[in-house]
């Protein structure tokens, strides 16, 4: 136990070491190639208090002091002792008490995968305001060597410290967090795999970085009025990526946005620059917050796309057990039949020396018209055709042939394409329903002496499909068909055309009926939902990347 404990904390050391130099790296850099107008390690340093657990923040605070302390005595003969130890003093330090507030207390994180961003962005104005004050604090300690005019601190530096470490947050942090989010839902390997087919990353390198560039270069080039309006037209792509892809498109648009008006500021802060920043940092804000919005709205709509696939999954599902129910039914009454036959034959052969000849064959006469009934209602229920041969035998020579050609009507059914064996059973046993109770609904408008059935099946796009027509025509005057027959015969309910539209719709289709000039026609399509789509579907967990 001593050596895993000792173990456990030389791993723990080790991951300490990492961060420190990772980050004292890292903010070397950033620190590099950034100004006081575009403080893109401020964004860093959110970023990281953001992400890594509370255990890891001594350490963020090492990585920080280490290069801000080598790079600040570096200035000590420009700017005096005090603004040197002022300025070690990490930055870190004071965004740490907000950073822990809003993740702690208000929750800005409320799963792995999910950021409140009015929050974040409420996070980052005060860790910006903060880090201003304090930026211009220090600015006001330093002190000149002699022979210098004295150094005249303003409050035009403030807004500039102010608008630096906003905008470096703004560049850096929701894109830290995207990508963040996309490798918590897969390995690295999984999110890279999947690149080419992510559509906010197509676009983004279709449309959105080479307007950005056209954009960039007319800024650099162009002077006066047109520099501005090129500043602000590098939001219209902007927009279009919010408005396509929600949040995630606010947050690589708006970081390559910022990114490219901030290389066509000047180094210096002014009132010309600080006017570009302020609108920038409104702009991206305003669309973080559209993005978040529209995120929301996206995720309420798929989630009621997977509720109604899932409502009509169990529909289905509900109508196959129901029909499981009447097969058993169906088997149990041919058991019962023959046990009545039997019961029955014994019965007799016992008072066949008690009865006359012409009584006796009068019950063998009851017995086999009771046996026939039996066998006819669950043949009915789940025709033995269907059961022996499948569907196509089922409406050829089944139930709804028999009875039929009882009452005297022409029948003929006509079977095309070559998807119907790939149907899954829940659309056969549909298909088959669905005929008996339009057959049935025919025959209570009026009576036909001609019935034609025509089903096809096929794919399109990997999506199997099958058409049911059935035709009545033929004004039969002299024989009509008696629906209270004919309906328990087919094993239908006989509720009429509402009744079949809500069975058709459980599968995609809607019936529809056409007047003849001899008759009526009744059409309607049915999709087969593809069994792994419809597991994906259900499985799938409602995933938010944002809320307002």
């Amino acid at each position: 136990m001593g050596i895993m404990q000792k173990a456990k904390g030389e791993r723990v050391w080790l991951w300490h070491v990492v961060i420190v130099i990772a980050y004292a790296v890292s903010y070397s850099f950033l620190r590099h190639i950034s100004d006081v107008q575009w403080m893109l390690y401020a964004g860093l340093r959110l970023s990281c208090l953001l992400l890594l657990p509370y255990r890891y923040w001594p350490a963020l605070v090492l990585g920080e002091f280490l290069p801000r302390a080598y790079l600040s005595y570096q200035c000590i003969d420009n700017f005096g002792l005090t603004w040197v130890l002022l300025q070690a003093i990490p930055a870190m330090l004071l965004a740490m008490p907000v950073a822990w507030w809003f993740r702690k207390r208000l929750l800005m994180f409320p799963t792995q995968r999910l950021v409140n961003v009015g929050m974040l962005l409420v996070c980052m104005l005060l860790v910006s305001l903060i880090c201003a004050v304090a930026g211009f604090g220090i600015l006001t300690t330093a002190q000149l060597p002699p022979g210098q005019p004295p150094f005249q601190v303003m409050p035009l530096h403030a807004v500039g410290f102010f608008f630096g470490n906003y905008l470096g947050i703004l560049t850096v942090v929701p894109l830290v967090l995207m990508v963040t989010f996309e490798l918590r839902a897969g390995s690295l390997r999984t999110v890279l795999s999947h690149l080419a087919d992510n559509r906010v990353l197509l676009d983004s390198l279709m449309l959105l970085l080479p307007a950005l560039a056209l954009l960039t270069w007319l800024s650099a080039e162009a002077t006066g009025d047109t520099k501005q309006i090129a500043r602000i037209a590098m939001f219209l792509p902007v927009a279009w990526l919010t408005l396509k892809h929600g949040w995630y498109g606010a947050a690589l648009a708006g970081s390559a946005a910022c990114v490219c008006i901030c290389l066509t500021l000047p180094m210096t802060p002014s009132q010309e620059t600080l006017q570009p920043q302020a609108f920038m940092a409104f702009a991206v804000t305003s669309l973080l917050m559209l993005g978040a919005r529209i995120t929301v709205q996206n995720e309420q709509q798929r989630r009621g796309q997977i509720d109604g696939k899932q409502a009509l999954y169990l529909a289905q599902q509900g109508l196959y057990l129901g029909e499981l129910r009447m097969r058993q039914t169906a088997f149990a009454l041919e058991q019962i039949g023959g046990a009545m036959q039997q019961m029955h034959g014994r019965l007799l052969n016992r008072l066949r020396h008690l009865l006359p000849p012409a009584e006796e064959h009068g019950y063998y006469r009851q017995v086999a018209i009771t046996q026939h009934q039996v066998h006819r209602l669950a043949d009915g229920l789940y025709p033995r055709a269907w059961r022996d041969r499948g569907l196509l035998a089922g409406l050829r020579d089944g139930a709804m042939a028999q009875a039929l050609e009882e009452a005297g009507v022409s029948y003929r059914c006509e079977v095309r394409g070559r998807g119907l064996s790939q149907l899954s059973s829940n659309v056969h046993t549909a298909l088959y329903r669905l005929a008996c109770e339009t057959m049935v609904y025919l025959f209570t408008q009026r009576s036909f002496t001609h019935v034609r059935l025509y089903l096809r099946g096929g794919e399109t796009r990997g999506h199997r499909w099958a058409v049911l027509r059935l035709e009545g025509s033929g004004n039969n005057t002299s024989q009509s068909v008696d629906i209270e027959q004919l309906a328990p015969r087919l094993g239908a309910s006989g509720l009429g055309l509402d009744a079949i539209r809500d069975h058709a719709r459980i599968y995609g289709g809607d019936p529809h009926m056409l007047p003849l000039p001899d008759g009526i026609r009744v059409t309607m399509l049915l999709h087969d939902a593809a069994t792994g789509e419809r597991a994906t579907t259900l499985a799938a967990t409602p995933k938010l990347t944002a809320h307002g």
